[in-house]
Formats: C-alpha cells, structure tokens, sequence
C-alpha cells in the first residue's frame, strides 16, 4: 500500500516542482484572481485525468462473489490526455494585469501535460499616486506600476513515456450476503516530511440477474456505485520563497455509478460497463509569500524597487461534470489467479489493467 501511495505521488510531486522550479513567485505577483486563473488552465489535465482514473479499475468481472468470498486486486490506470488538452489558449482579455510579453493579444501555451514554450509574461498593475493598486473598472489615471516578467510554464510531457496521467491502485473486495460485494481502497497517509499522500474509497457491487429469469451460468450482470478521495499535501522544507506556513493541497473527490456485464467462458471472460462518472479536484496554496517587484513610472523608468506579501494566494476548483462512460474488457482465469485489462472510452480514454487473487466466486 505505501508503494502504492508513493507512486501516486510522483506524478503530482512532478506536477508540483514543475510550478516551483520555474516562476511561481512572479506568477504570485499577478494577484490571487489571474494567478489562479492561469494555474487553473495550466494544472487542468492532470486534475481531470486522476479524477478519471479513480473511477476506474474498480472492477474486472460483472460477477459478485459467494458469500465470505474475497479477492485483492492490484491495477494501474492511465487517462490518455487529448492533444486539445496539452495546451491552452491564453487571452489578455481574460486576465486583468497579466499580458502577453510579446504583444500578440493571444497564445496558444502548454498545460502541464504539454511540452515547452519560449513565451513570456508580462505583469502590470496600475497604481494611483498613493502607490495604491486601481481596482478594475475605476476611472483613475495609473502614475505608475508594479512589474514583473516569467517565463510561461513549461509542460512535463516530454519528461514522461506517454502523454496521459497515470495511477496504481490497491483494493479489496469481500462477498456479503444477498450477492452483493463491499470494496475498499485505502491508502494510509505516507509520504515524508516533504510531501504526504492518503486515498480512501467505497464500493458496492450487487448483482441483479438473480431477480431476471435469464441464463445465470453463461451471463452476470451487477450494478455498481463507488466513491474516492484522496489528498496529497506538499510543504517544501527549504522555500526558495520567502514566507510562512507555506503548503500546497490537491484534493480529489471521484463517484462512478455503473451497469456491468459479463460473459462467462471459463478460461476467458468478456465484461463490459456503461455508466457516469464526475468529481471535483481542488488546489490551494496556503501560507504567506514574500517577493519583490519594481516599480515604473508611466514612461518605463525603474523608479522604486519594494517587496509584498500575500497570504493563500492559490484556491482553484475543477467540476468534471457528469459523463458517460463506456467500458470493455478481457480477463483470464486461471484458477484464482486473474489477468485482466480493459479500456474505457470517456473525455481522457482510459486504459486499465492489472492481476487479481479472487477466491469464491459466484
């Protein structure tokens, strides 16, 4: 299970020193509304793409097992990202003090799952003569700005085999009466002092032949409804930024809800599933964060140089809406030893496989 759990960390550790290692301080300098706004584009394929695969994987058979019966399953999913989704297009008109540095009003720029980009950002926040920040839609004349320049983020594409998201899974299943099966997914928190990682699901899976006058020893067919969350906290130990408290928290919620088939043919099983799937993700960064800007008067001169501070800056939310979905697969039998591997077509089609120890079947 901490194997399991580190390796789903990695991705999201990846995801996380990608933002540090690059501008995340003068991204900062934008303000809490384009700052998220622009990280919320960015960070949205993978926040999608572990939503998906937490919906799956969650079963290999439309069989439930015998009462007492049980199986421990190890699988690993992976939510192939659409090349529509590897990049973004920034606008200035979407972003109130952030513009592209090159002067093009828009830009197509890689999200985390893209590749690189030479692109440049500009920040630029009018102040009145008090030093004091316009607020959007005020008549005020700016008599000078606080700036700063990034560099656009650079995706993580090149850095992986393929360009999805991917995550292994741990489960346990166990037969109740009434033909129906409970599952669990739980990961401890693990980690170390750096990052720490906990997941923890619910599965129900009742078969519903038993009330339909149809052939029961070549056919199963079962309902599913299951739910995962899981969390991973990053606080770095030595902040290139100063400041205080500072963390970073993502968040998954996932719920899947599902008919399943399965045609049994001893030796070879076919299943198929068709259902919805949702969830929401979240990412906030908290603490305080200190950085520095310049200030230039309206004609470009640097005339001032002074430091900020600003407190949870991060708070963005994904709504993956409800979807269907549409799943098939094959697994082999070989006594209570399984093979299994399927695909499921969605928004991030999703490939699935992995090995199960299943004992007392239906």
């Amino acid at each position: 299970m901490k194997k399991i759990g580190i390796s789903m960390m990695l991705l999201v550790f990846a995801t996380i020193g990608s933002i540090k290692a690059q501008s995340f301080d003068y991204i900062l300098t934008a303000g809490k509304q384009d700052a998220s706004n622009y990280l919320g584009n960015y960070l949205e394929p993978v926040m999608v793409g572990l939503v998906q695969n937490l919906n799956s994987g969650w079963y290999h058979t439309g069989k439930t097992h015998k009462k007492y019966g049980f199986d421990f399953t190890i699988n690993a999913s992976a939510s192939f990202v659409p090349s529509d989704a590897q990049n973004f297009m920034f606008n200035n008109t979407d972003y109130t003090v952030l513009e592209l540095a090159s002067g093009s009003s828009s830009e197509s720029l890689p999200t985390v799952m893209g590749t690189t980009t030479t692109e440049q950002i500009d920040v630029k926040v009018p102040l009145d003569a008090l030093g004091n920040v316009i607020p959007v839609g005020s008549s005020s004349i700016p008599t000078s700005y606080k700036v700063a320049r990034f560099d656009a983020l650079d995706g993580i594409v090149d850095e992986l085999p393929i360009a999805a998201v991917p995550s292994p899974m741990v489960q346990i299943g166990f037969g109740l009466p009434s033909k129906t099966d409970i599952k669990l997914r739980f990961i401890p928190s693990v980690g170390n002092d750096e990052v720490k990682f906990n997941l923890i699901g619910f599965g129900l899976q009742h078969n519903i032949l038993q009330y339909l006058k149809l052939d029961k020893t070549i056919f199963d067919v079962s309902v599913l409804g299951a739910f995962t969350t899981s969390t991973t906290r990053y606080a770095a130990k030595n902040s290139t930024i100063p400041g205080a408290n500072q963390e970073t928290t993502f968040k998954i919620n996932a719920y899947t809800v599902q008919v399943l088939g399965n045609v049994n043919l001893k030796i070879v099983n076919f299943y198929a599933g068709l259902g919805y799937a949702g969830g929401t993700s979240t990412v906030k960064v908290a603490g305080s964060y200190t950085f520095d800007y310049d200030i230039q008067d309206t004609f470009g001169n640097v005339i001032n140089t002074v430091s900020e501070e600003i407190v949870d800056p991060i708070n963005i939310k994904y709504k993956m809406s409800k979807q269907l979905k549409a799943t098939l697969g094959m697994r082999l039998n070989l006594a209570f030893f399984k093979i299994f591997a399927d695909y499921t077509v969605q928004d991030y089609g999703t490939l699935n496989a992995g090995i199960a120890f299943s004992f007392k079947e239906k």
